[in-house]
Protein backbone atom coordinates (compact mmCIF):
# COMPACT_ATOMS: atom_id res chain seq x y z
CA UNK A 1 0.00 0.00 0.00
CA UNK A 2 1.02 3.77 -0.56
CA UNK A 3 0.57 6.72 0.86
CA UNK A 4 -0.12 9.76 -0.58
CA UNK A 5 0.90 13.03 1.89
CA UNK A 6 -0.55 16.57 0.21
CA UNK A 7 -1.29 19.84 0.84
CA UNK A 8 1.47 19.87 3.33
CA UNK A 9 4.34 22.19 4.95
CA UNK A 10 7.58 20.27 4.63
CA UNK A 11 10.61 21.12 5.98
CA UNK A 12 12.32 18.09 5.11
CA UNK A 13 16.34 18.87 7.16
CA UNK A 14 17.53 17.79 3.89
CA UNK A 15 19.80 20.48 2.12
CA UNK A 16 19.19 19.00 -1.19
CA UNK A 17 15.50 19.93 -0.64
CA UNK A 18 14.84 21.79 2.17
CA UNK A 19 11.58 22.11 1.39
CA UNK A 20 8.41 20.14 -0.13
CA UNK A 21 4.55 20.05 -0.26
CA UNK A 22 4.01 16.18 -0.99
CA UNK A 23 5.03 13.15 -0.48
CA UNK A 24 4.30 9.39 -1.40
CA UNK A 25 5.11 6.84 1.44
CA UNK A 26 5.50 3.07 -0.21
CA UNK A 27 5.51 0.54 2.32
CA UNK A 28 7.78 1.88 5.40
CA UNK A 29 10.15 4.15 3.53
CA UNK A 30 9.77 7.57 1.58
CA UNK A 31 9.26 6.61 -1.72
CA UNK A 32 8.80 11.06 -3.04
CA UNK A 33 9.49 14.07 -2.16
CA UNK A 34 8.37 17.27 -4.08
CA UNK A 35 5.43 19.10 -5.38
CA UNK A 36 1.72 17.68 -5.28
CA UNK A 37 1.79 16.63 -9.17
CA UNK A 38 4.77 15.06 -9.56
CA UNK A 39 3.57 13.01 -6.23
CA UNK A 40 0.52 11.96 -8.38
CA UNK A 41 2.90 11.56 -11.18
CA UNK A 42 4.73 9.06 -9.40
CA UNK A 43 1.87 6.66 -7.63
CA UNK A 44 0.55 6.71 -11.38
CA UNK A 45 3.30 5.06 -12.52
CA UNK A 46 4.77 3.14 -9.43
CA UNK A 47 1.48 2.64 -7.33
CA UNK A 48 1.33 -1.37 -7.10
CA UNK A 49 -1.98 -1.27 -5.13
CA UNK A 50 -4.12 0.72 -2.54
CA UNK A 51 -3.40 4.71 -2.28
CA UNK A 52 -4.60 6.06 1.12
CA UNK A 53 -4.70 10.18 0.87
CA UNK A 54 -3.45 12.21 4.30
CA UNK A 55 -4.61 15.72 3.47
CA UNK A 56 -2.56 17.94 5.90
CA UNK A 57 -4.04 20.82 5.97
CA UNK A 58 -1.34 22.98 5.17
CA UNK A 59 0.57 21.97 8.55
CA UNK A 60 3.61 21.96 9.19
CA UNK A 61 5.36 18.29 8.39
CA UNK A 62 8.65 17.05 9.91
CA UNK A 63 10.39 14.45 10.48
CA UNK A 64 9.67 12.39 13.81
CA UNK A 65 11.48 13.91 16.85
CA UNK A 66 14.77 11.90 18.17
CA UNK A 67 15.80 12.48 21.62
CA UNK A 68 19.43 11.77 22.02
CA UNK A 69 19.27 10.92 25.70
CA UNK A 70 17.04 9.43 27.43
CA UNK A 71 15.61 6.67 30.08
CA UNK A 72 12.46 5.09 28.66
CA UNK A 73 12.22 2.34 31.04
CA UNK A 74 12.61 4.99 34.31
CA UNK A 75 9.99 6.63 32.60
CA UNK A 76 7.91 3.82 32.60
CA UNK A 77 8.88 3.14 36.15
CA UNK A 78 7.89 6.81 37.18
CA UNK A 79 3.98 5.93 35.66
CA UNK A 80 3.58 4.04 38.84
CA UNK A 81 5.71 5.52 41.43
CA UNK A 82 4.47 9.05 43.14
CA UNK A 83 5.16 11.80 41.39
CA UNK A 84 7.42 14.82 43.47
CA UNK A 85 7.58 17.06 40.33
CA UNK A 86 6.67 20.84 41.56
CA UNK A 87 6.74 20.39 44.95
CA UNK A 88 7.33 23.69 46.36
CA UNK A 89 8.26 22.55 49.82
CA UNK A 90 9.81 19.55 52.03
CA UNK A 91 6.77 19.81 53.78
CA UNK A 92 4.76 19.21 49.61
CA UNK A 93 7.25 15.86 49.52
CA UNK A 94 5.97 14.72 52.85
CA UNK A 95 2.26 15.03 52.23
CA UNK A 96 2.27 13.94 48.81
CA UNK A 97 3.55 10.46 49.96
CA UNK A 98 1.51 10.35 53.07
CA UNK A 99 -1.46 10.42 50.74
CA UNK A 100 -0.41 8.00 48.64
CA UNK A 101 0.73 5.22 51.05
CA UNK A 102 -2.79 5.42 52.17
CA UNK A 103 -3.91 3.29 49.05
CA UNK A 104 -0.69 1.98 48.07
CA UNK A 105 -0.58 -1.87 48.01
CA UNK A 106 2.16 -3.73 49.51
CA UNK A 107 1.23 -7.54 48.36
CA UNK A 108 3.61 -7.29 45.37
CA UNK A 109 6.61 -6.89 47.79
CA UNK A 110 7.63 -3.10 45.50
CA UNK A 111 9.23 -0.41 48.09
CA UNK A 112 7.20 3.28 48.28
CA UNK A 113 9.17 4.86 45.86
CA UNK A 114 8.91 8.41 45.06
CA UNK A 115 10.61 10.64 42.12
CA UNK A 116 11.43 14.26 41.24
CA UNK A 117 12.03 16.55 44.03
CA UNK A 118 14.35 19.43 43.93
CA UNK A 119 15.36 21.04 47.19
CA UNK A 120 16.39 24.29 45.21
CA UNK A 121 12.76 24.77 44.76
CA UNK A 122 11.51 24.26 48.42
CA UNK A 123 10.79 27.21 50.69
CA UNK A 124 10.83 26.33 53.82
CA UNK A 125 13.89 24.34 54.51
CA UNK A 126 16.21 24.24 51.52
CA UNK A 127 18.15 20.79 52.25
CA UNK A 128 17.86 16.70 51.26
CA UNK A 129 15.00 14.80 52.76
CA UNK A 130 16.58 12.43 55.36
CA UNK A 131 15.59 9.44 57.01
CA UNK A 132 14.27 10.90 60.05
CA UNK A 133 11.46 12.94 57.35
CA UNK A 134 10.30 9.28 55.70
CA UNK A 135 10.12 7.41 58.43
CA UNK A 136 7.33 9.85 59.70
CA UNK A 137 5.39 8.31 56.43
CA UNK A 138 6.74 4.98 57.71
CA UNK A 139 9.19 3.36 59.24
CA UNK A 140 7.94 -0.59 58.96
CA UNK A 141 8.01 -0.62 54.59
CA UNK A 142 10.98 0.86 52.83
CA UNK A 143 10.99 3.66 51.12
CA UNK A 144 13.24 5.53 48.53
CA UNK A 145 12.49 8.67 46.70
CA UNK A 146 14.73 10.09 43.96
CA UNK A 147 16.05 13.82 43.34
CA UNK A 148 15.10 15.23 39.85
CA UNK A 149 18.37 14.48 38.80
CA UNK A 150 18.47 11.15 39.31
CA UNK A 151 22.19 10.86 41.28
CA UNK A 152 20.54 11.32 44.85
CA UNK A 153 18.16 9.32 46.62
CA UNK A 154 17.03 9.07 50.20
CA UNK A 155 15.98 6.24 51.64
CA UNK A 156 13.54 5.53 55.17
CA UNK A 157 14.95 3.45 58.31
CA UNK A 158 13.54 0.32 56.94
CA UNK A 159 14.95 1.03 53.25
CA UNK A 160 18.53 1.43 55.19
CA UNK A 161 18.37 -1.68 57.00
CA UNK A 162 17.05 -4.09 53.65
CA UNK A 163 19.92 -2.85 51.60
CA UNK A 164 22.98 -4.60 52.20
CA UNK A 165 26.35 -1.83 52.32
CA UNK A 166 28.40 -4.66 53.80
CA UNK A 167 29.72 -6.64 50.97
CA UNK A 168 30.21 -6.44 47.15
CA UNK A 169 29.21 -2.85 45.33
CA UNK A 170 27.51 -1.74 48.17
CA UNK A 171 30.41 -1.83 50.08
CA UNK A 172 32.54 -0.80 47.39
CA UNK A 173 31.08 2.66 47.02
CA UNK A 174 29.83 3.38 50.73
CA UNK A 175 31.54 6.76 50.69
CA UNK A 176 28.55 7.71 48.79
CA UNK A 177 26.08 7.16 51.52
CA UNK A 178 25.94 10.63 53.83
CA UNK A 179 25.95 10.39 57.36
CA UNK A 180 24.31 12.19 59.70
CA UNK A 181 25.67 14.17 62.94
CA UNK A 182 25.34 11.07 65.03
CA UNK A 183 26.80 9.09 62.98
CA UNK A 184 24.93 6.95 61.55
CA UNK A 185 23.35 6.98 57.83
CA UNK A 186 21.19 9.46 57.41
CA UNK A 187 19.83 8.06 54.32
CA UNK A 188 20.95 10.02 51.55
CA UNK A 189 22.86 8.00 48.60
CA UNK A 190 24.40 9.05 45.35
CA UNK A 191 25.95 8.66 42.57
CA UNK A 192 27.50 4.87 42.12
CA UNK A 193 25.86 3.29 45.45
CA UNK A 194 22.56 4.70 44.31
CA UNK A 195 22.86 3.14 41.12
CA UNK A 196 23.76 0.22 42.03
CA UNK A 197 20.98 0.44 44.97
CA UNK A 198 18.50 0.65 41.74
CA UNK A 199 19.17 -2.31 40.23
CA UNK A 200 18.38 -4.05 43.39
CA UNK A 201 15.23 -3.00 44.20
CA UNK A 202 11.90 -5.21 43.86
CA UNK A 203 10.57 -4.63 40.55
CA UNK A 204 7.83 -5.92 38.00
CA UNK A 205 9.03 -8.80 36.57
CA UNK A 206 10.96 -7.82 32.89
CA UNK A 207 7.81 -9.33 30.77
CA UNK A 208 5.49 -6.69 33.04
CA UNK A 209 7.91 -4.27 32.21
CA UNK A 210 7.82 -4.77 28.48
CA UNK A 211 4.27 -4.44 28.50
CA UNK A 212 4.56 -1.17 29.74
CA UNK A 213 7.01 -0.04 27.66
CA UNK A 214 4.64 -0.94 25.03
CA UNK A 215 1.76 0.88 26.79
CA UNK A 216 3.44 4.20 26.99
CA UNK A 217 5.17 4.52 23.57
CA UNK A 218 2.23 6.16 22.79
CA UNK A 219 2.58 9.21 25.37
CA UNK A 220 6.62 9.63 23.56
CA UNK A 221 4.10 9.38 19.83
CA UNK A 222 1.67 11.80 21.10
CA UNK A 223 4.50 14.48 21.84
CA UNK A 224 6.23 13.52 18.05
CA UNK A 225 8.64 11.35 19.45
CA UNK A 226 9.91 8.62 16.93
CA UNK A 227 13.57 7.53 18.35
CA UNK A 228 14.77 7.69 21.34
CA UNK A 229 18.34 6.65 22.45
CA UNK A 230 17.98 5.43 26.14
CA UNK A 231 20.04 4.08 28.41
CA UNK A 232 17.88 1.93 31.04
CA UNK A 233 21.11 0.44 33.22
CA UNK A 234 20.23 1.33 36.42
CA UNK A 235 16.61 0.73 36.23
CA UNK A 236 16.09 -2.77 34.84
CA UNK A 237 15.90 -5.76 37.22
CA UNK A 238 19.24 -6.67 38.72
CA UNK A 239 20.80 -9.10 36.44
CA UNK A 240 17.70 -8.90 33.47
CA UNK A 241 19.43 -5.47 32.00
CA UNK A 242 21.21 -7.48 28.98
CA UNK A 243 18.10 -9.68 28.78
CA UNK A 244 15.76 -6.24 28.37
CA UNK A 245 17.94 -5.97 24.87
CA UNK A 246 16.57 -9.02 23.86
CA UNK A 247 13.22 -8.94 25.13
CA UNK A 248 12.99 -5.53 23.14
CA UNK A 249 13.91 -6.52 19.80
CA UNK A 250 11.55 -9.44 20.07
CA UNK A 251 8.64 -7.12 20.60
CA UNK A 252 9.68 -5.11 17.96
CA UNK A 253 10.14 -7.80 15.47
CA UNK A 254 7.04 -9.36 16.46
CA UNK A 255 5.70 -5.08 15.65
CA UNK A 256 3.87 -4.67 19.34
CA UNK A 257 7.10 -2.02 20.45
CA UNK A 258 7.37 0.42 17.38
CA UNK A 259 9.28 3.12 19.04
CA UNK A 260 12.69 3.05 17.74
CA UNK A 261 14.81 2.80 20.59
CA UNK A 262 19.19 2.80 20.52
CA UNK A 263 20.14 1.22 23.53
CA UNK A 264 22.79 3.28 25.43
CA UNK A 265 24.39 0.37 27.34
CA UNK A 266 25.37 1.87 30.85
CA UNK A 267 28.93 -0.44 32.40
CA UNK A 268 30.58 0.49 35.72
CA UNK A 269 33.42 -1.71 35.08
CA UNK A 270 35.63 -3.29 32.87
CA UNK A 271 35.44 -6.98 33.52
CA UNK A 272 31.44 -6.18 32.51
CA UNK A 273 32.21 -4.30 29.32
CA UNK A 274 34.30 -7.19 27.98
CA UNK A 275 32.05 -9.68 28.85
CA UNK A 276 29.40 -7.52 26.83
CA UNK A 277 31.44 -7.56 23.97
CA UNK A 278 32.70 -11.19 23.93
CA UNK A 279 28.80 -12.24 23.81
CA UNK A 280 28.09 -9.97 20.63
CA UNK A 281 26.34 -6.51 22.95
CA UNK A 282 27.83 -4.11 20.78
CA UNK A 283 26.51 -1.54 18.29
CA UNK A 284 25.80 -4.98 15.80
CA UNK A 285 22.88 -5.79 17.69
CA UNK A 286 19.31 -6.05 16.74
CA UNK A 287 17.43 -4.03 13.80
CA UNK A 288 15.63 -0.67 12.42
CA UNK A 289 13.42 -0.53 15.55
CA UNK A 290 16.01 -1.56 18.74
CA UNK A 291 19.56 -1.89 18.84
CA UNK A 292 22.14 -0.98 20.64
CA UNK A 293 24.10 2.12 19.84
CA UNK A 294 26.84 2.57 22.36
CA UNK A 295 28.96 2.13 25.80
CA UNK A 296 27.38 4.49 28.11
CA UNK A 297 29.53 6.08 31.35
CA UNK A 298 29.37 8.02 33.97
CA UNK A 299 31.65 10.24 35.11
CA UNK A 300 30.13 13.14 37.17
CA UNK A 301 27.18 13.84 38.94
CA UNK A 302 24.82 17.05 38.43
CA UNK A 303 24.82 20.41 38.89
CA UNK A 304 21.80 20.73 41.27
CA UNK A 305 23.31 18.36 43.82
CA UNK A 306 26.72 19.69 43.50
CA UNK A 307 28.18 16.81 42.88
CA UNK A 308 29.58 17.63 39.33
CA UNK A 309 33.19 17.53 39.02
CA UNK A 310 34.73 20.79 38.52
CA UNK A 311 38.39 21.91 38.08
CA UNK A 312 38.04 24.54 40.78
CA UNK A 313 35.89 24.84 44.25
CA UNK A 314 31.94 25.26 43.68
CA UNK A 315 31.24 29.42 43.57
CA UNK A 316 28.92 28.74 46.90
CA UNK A 317 30.07 26.10 48.38
CA UNK A 318 34.23 26.18 48.40
CA UNK A 319 34.36 22.80 50.24
CA UNK A 320 33.53 20.87 47.26
CA UNK A 321 34.74 20.43 43.60
CA UNK A 322 32.49 17.65 43.40
CA UNK A 323 32.29 14.00 42.71
CA UNK A 324 34.61 12.32 40.18
CA UNK A 325 33.46 8.64 39.51
CA UNK A 326 36.64 7.44 37.57
CA UNK A 327 40.38 8.39 38.16
CA UNK A 328 41.78 9.50 34.67
CA UNK A 329 43.16 5.80 34.41
CA UNK A 330 40.14 3.81 34.92
CA UNK A 331 38.27 6.55 32.64
CA UNK A 332 40.80 5.69 30.14
CA UNK A 333 40.53 2.23 30.02
CA UNK A 334 36.81 1.85 29.62
CA UNK A 335 36.90 4.35 26.42
CA UNK A 336 40.08 2.06 25.54
CA UNK A 337 38.00 -1.14 25.40
CA UNK A 338 35.22 0.31 23.44
CA UNK A 339 37.53 2.36 21.02
CA UNK A 340 38.77 -1.24 20.32
CA UNK A 341 35.92 -2.80 19.49
CA UNK A 342 34.60 0.43 17.28
CA UNK A 343 31.78 0.96 19.72
CA UNK A 344 31.55 4.70 20.53
CA UNK A 345 31.29 5.58 23.83
CA UNK A 346 28.68 8.39 25.41
CA UNK A 347 29.81 9.83 28.73
CA UNK A 348 27.58 11.59 30.72
CA UNK A 349 29.71 14.91 32.03
CA UNK A 350 28.86 18.24 33.46
CA UNK A 351 31.22 19.96 35.26
CA UNK A 352 34.52 21.32 33.48
CA UNK A 353 36.33 18.83 35.57
CA UNK A 354 34.55 15.47 34.00
CA UNK A 355 34.80 16.80 30.65
CA UNK A 356 37.95 17.56 30.46
CA UNK A 357 38.75 13.79 31.71
CA UNK A 358 36.49 12.62 29.17
CA UNK A 359 38.43 14.44 25.99
CA UNK A 360 41.76 12.80 27.86
CA UNK A 361 40.39 9.83 27.74
CA UNK A 362 39.02 10.03 23.80
CA UNK A 363 41.97 11.52 22.90
CA UNK A 364 44.46 8.70 24.12
CA UNK A 365 42.11 6.20 22.74
CA UNK A 366 42.43 7.71 19.66
CA UNK A 367 46.17 7.70 19.65
CA UNK A 368 46.26 3.75 20.44
CA UNK A 369 44.02 2.67 18.00
CA UNK A 370 43.77 5.72 15.55
CA UNK A 371 42.44 3.45 12.29
CA UNK A 372 38.72 3.55 14.39
CA UNK A 373 36.61 6.33 14.36
CA UNK A 374 33.42 5.69 16.39
CA UNK A 375 31.65 8.87 16.96
CA UNK A 376 32.04 9.46 20.64
CA UNK A 377 29.95 11.88 22.37
CA UNK A 378 30.13 13.68 25.90
CA UNK A 379 26.46 13.47 27.22
CA UNK A 380 25.49 17.42 28.78
CA UNK A 381 28.47 19.01 28.18
CA UNK A 382 27.56 21.67 30.44
CA UNK A 383 30.22 23.90 31.86
CA UNK A 384 32.42 24.60 29.20
CA UNK A 385 35.22 27.18 28.04
CA UNK A 386 36.67 27.94 24.62
CA UNK A 387 39.51 25.97 24.70
CA UNK A 388 38.07 22.69 25.76
CA UNK A 389 35.36 23.06 22.70
CA UNK A 390 38.07 23.31 20.06
CA UNK A 391 39.68 20.30 21.50
CA UNK A 392 36.34 18.49 21.23
CA UNK A 393 36.04 19.85 18.05
CA UNK A 394 39.74 18.97 16.77
CA UNK A 395 38.81 14.94 17.91
CA UNK A 396 35.44 14.97 16.64
CA UNK A 397 34.16 14.54 19.29
CA UNK A 398 30.31 15.24 19.58
CA UNK A 399 27.84 16.57 22.51
CA UNK A 400 24.08 15.23 23.21
CA UNK A 401 22.42 18.37 25.05
CA UNK A 402 19.28 19.17 27.01
CA UNK A 403 18.34 22.59 26.09
CA UNK A 404 14.96 21.84 28.41
CA UNK A 405 18.20 21.88 31.42
CA UNK A 406 18.73 25.95 31.19
CA UNK A 407 14.59 26.50 32.67
CA UNK A 408 16.40 25.26 35.61
CA UNK A 409 19.93 26.17 35.33
CA UNK A 410 19.82 29.79 34.85
CA UNK A 411 18.92 29.86 37.99
CA UNK A 412 21.55 28.33 39.51
CA UNK A 413 24.63 28.10 37.32
CA UNK A 414 25.82 31.92 38.10
CA UNK A 415 25.69 31.16 42.07
CA UNK A 416 27.15 27.50 41.55
CA UNK A 417 30.19 28.37 38.85
CA UNK A 418 30.98 31.91 38.85
CA UNK A 419 30.33 34.79 36.31
CA UNK A 420 33.20 33.81 34.05
CA UNK A 421 32.63 30.23 34.04
CA UNK A 422 28.56 30.77 33.69
CA UNK A 423 29.30 33.02 30.45
CA UNK A 424 30.92 29.98 28.53
CA UNK A 425 28.54 27.37 29.15
CA UNK A 426 25.42 25.91 27.67
CA UNK A 427 26.94 27.45 24.49
CA UNK A 428 24.78 25.54 22.14
CA UNK A 429 25.31 28.93 19.29
CA UNK A 430 29.20 27.73 19.87
CA UNK A 431 28.96 24.23 19.26
CA UNK A 432 26.96 24.85 15.88
CA UNK A 433 29.75 27.73 14.51
CA UNK A 434 32.55 25.39 15.62
CA UNK A 435 30.79 22.43 13.27
CA UNK A 436 30.51 20.38 16.48
CA UNK A 437 27.55 17.91 16.14
CA UNK A 438 25.38 18.44 18.79
CA UNK A 439 21.80 16.70 19.05
CA UNK A 440 19.09 17.07 21.63
CA UNK A 441 17.40 15.73 23.95
CA UNK A 442 15.71 15.71 27.33
CA UNK A 443 17.40 13.25 30.07
CA UNK A 444 13.96 12.35 30.78
CA UNK A 445 12.63 12.24 33.42
CA UNK A 446 15.03 14.74 35.04
CA UNK A 447 12.93 16.87 32.56
CA UNK A 448 9.59 15.83 30.27
CA UNK A 449 10.17 14.38 27.10
CA UNK A 450 8.31 16.92 24.91
CA UNK A 451 10.57 17.98 22.42
CA UNK A 452 8.55 21.67 21.95
CA UNK A 453 9.83 22.69 25.27
CA UNK A 454 13.61 22.27 24.57
CA UNK A 455 13.16 23.66 20.99
CA UNK A 456 11.90 26.59 23.04
CA UNK A 457 14.85 26.73 25.23
CA UNK A 458 17.30 26.73 22.42
CA UNK A 459 15.04 29.30 20.08
CA UNK A 460 14.76 31.22 23.38
CA UNK A 461 16.93 30.79 26.30
CA UNK A 462 14.50 31.82 28.32
CA UNK A 463 12.51 29.76 31.02
CA UNK A 464 9.35 27.91 30.70
CA UNK A 465 8.19 30.86 32.69
CA UNK A 466 9.65 33.65 31.07
CA UNK A 467 12.53 34.00 33.70
CA UNK A 468 15.88 35.07 31.22
CA UNK A 469 17.09 35.16 28.60
CA UNK A 470 20.20 33.43 29.89
CA UNK A 471 23.08 34.00 27.09
CA UNK A 472 20.41 35.54 24.37
CA UNK A 473 23.44 35.55 21.67
CA UNK A 474 23.48 31.76 22.46
CA UNK A 475 20.16 31.22 20.61
CA UNK A 476 19.40 28.99 18.31
CA UNK A 477 17.30 29.61 14.83
CA UNK A 478 14.48 27.53 14.61
CA UNK A 479 16.03 25.17 11.38
CA UNK A 480 18.84 24.55 13.44
CA UNK A 481 16.90 23.50 16.88
CA UNK A 482 14.66 20.82 14.69
CA UNK A 483 17.87 19.79 13.04
CA UNK A 484 19.24 19.24 16.26
CA UNK A 485 16.39 16.72 17.01
CA UNK A 486 16.73 15.14 14.13
CA UNK A 487 19.24 14.78 11.60
CA UNK A 488 21.81 15.21 14.05
CA UNK A 489 20.18 12.59 16.12
CA UNK A 490 20.28 10.43 13.94
CA UNK A 491 23.84 10.67 12.81
CA UNK A 492 24.65 10.05 16.85
CA UNK A 493 23.57 6.20 15.95
CA UNK A 494 24.93 6.39 12.51
CA UNK A 495 21.76 6.04 11.10
CA UNK A 496 21.37 9.42 8.97
CA UNK A 497 20.88 7.26 5.82
CA UNK A 498 17.79 5.92 6.84
CA UNK A 499 16.46 8.47 9.25
CA UNK A 500 16.02 11.81 10.47
CA UNK A 501 15.19 13.78 6.91
CA UNK A 502 12.25 13.33 4.99
CA UNK A 503 14.30 11.95 1.89
CA UNK A 504 13.31 9.38 -0.68
CA UNK A 505 14.81 5.82 0.50
CA UNK A 506 14.54 7.03 4.25
CA UNK A 507 11.93 5.77 7.02
CA UNK A 508 8.60 7.39 6.77
CA UNK A 509 8.94 8.33 10.39
CA UNK A 510 7.23 12.04 10.48
CA UNK A 511 5.19 14.14 12.72
CA UNK A 512 2.81 17.14 11.83
CA UNK A 513 2.01 20.41 13.83
CA UNK A 514 -0.92 22.24 14.71
CA UNK A 515 1.39 25.96 13.95
CA UNK A 516 4.40 26.51 11.96
CA UNK A 517 7.35 26.90 14.62
CA UNK A 518 8.94 28.65 11.78
CA UNK A 519 6.90 32.09 11.59
CA UNK A 520 4.87 32.06 14.84
CA UNK A 521 6.28 33.98 17.99
CA UNK A 522 9.27 31.33 19.17
CA UNK A 523 7.64 31.94 22.60
CA UNK A 524 4.89 30.08 21.10
CA UNK A 525 6.53 27.01 20.24
CA UNK A 526 6.16 25.87 23.84
CA UNK A 527 2.00 25.73 23.09
CA UNK A 528 2.97 23.94 20.19
CA UNK A 529 1.19 20.68 19.63
CA UNK A 530 2.04 17.47 17.37
CA UNK A 531 -1.10 16.55 15.51
CA UNK A 532 -0.32 13.19 13.99
CA UNK A 533 2.46 10.83 14.07
CA UNK A 534 3.85 7.79 11.52
CA UNK A 535 6.33 5.33 12.31
CA UNK A 536 7.26 3.46 9.04
CA UNK A 537 4.58 4.74 7.51
CA UNK A 538 1.91 3.59 9.99
CA UNK A 539 0.04 5.99 11.92
CA UNK A 540 -0.08 5.53 15.69
CA UNK A 541 -1.23 9.19 16.83
CA UNK A 542 -3.79 12.04 15.55
CA UNK A 543 -4.61 14.37 17.57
Amino acid sequence: MSLLIRNANIATMDSEQPRAKAAVVTGKYFAYVGTEEGAKEYIAAHNDGTCEEVDCGGQLLLPGFNDSHMHFLHYVKTCIHVDLVGCTSLKEVLDRMKKAWETFDTKDGLWFVGEGWNQDYFTDEKRFPVKEDLDTITADWPIMIQRTCGHVGVLNSKGIELFDMSQGEGLKYKEYAEVGPDGTLNGVIKENLFDYMKTTLPAPSLEKLMDLMEEHQYDLFEKGLTSVQSDEGNYAPGGEYHNLQHLMRERAEKGTFKLRLASQMLYFNAEKLKWAFSEGYDNTFGNDTMKISCTKLLSDGSLGARTALMRKPYADDASTTGLGLWTQEGLNEMVEISQRQNVPVAVHAIGDGAIEMVINAIEAAQKKYPHLHPRHTVVHSQVTDRAMLQRMKDLGISVMVQPIFIDYDMHVIYDRVGKEMAESSYVWKWYKDMGIHMSFGTDCPVESFEPVQGLYCAVTRLAKNGDGPYLPEQALSVEDAIYAYTAESAWNTGDENIKGKIRAGMLADFITMDRDLYTIDPKDILNAKVTRTFVGGEKVYER
